[in-house]
């Protein structure tokens, strides 16, 4: 992979104003990927805003580091049960005509 496609991880955490210790703490929690290329540490782009709203979450709801993947399911779970509640609802409106 070229790396002039993924995002450094050091300018997002400059950016961002994180440390580059938070990126690492999400990816050994499993939160995020990361791609290492000539012993620099990247980020792919589809993972950007995912990582966007982890820093989001840590610093402006101030939620520990350690639960942010307990936060994060959470939220992806109430992204599915939204999707089934418009795929419920367009149903219905179908059947009601």
């Amino acid at each position: 992979m070229q790396p002039n496609h993924l995002i450094p991880i050091s300018e997002f955490c400059v950016h961002h104003h994180v440390e580059i210790a938070f990126v690492h703490s999400l990816e050994q929690q499993g939160l995020v990927e990361t791609v290492c290329v000539e012993q620099s540490l990247y980020v792919q782009p589809e993972q950007l805003p995912r990582l966007e709203k982890f820093v989001r979450l840590y610093q402006e709801l101030s939620i520990h580091l350690d639960d942010l993947d307990v936060v994060s399911d959470l939220l992806e779970r109430l992204e599915g049960l939204q999707h089934q509640v418009t795929h419920l609802q367009n149903r219905l409106v179908f059947y009601e005509k």
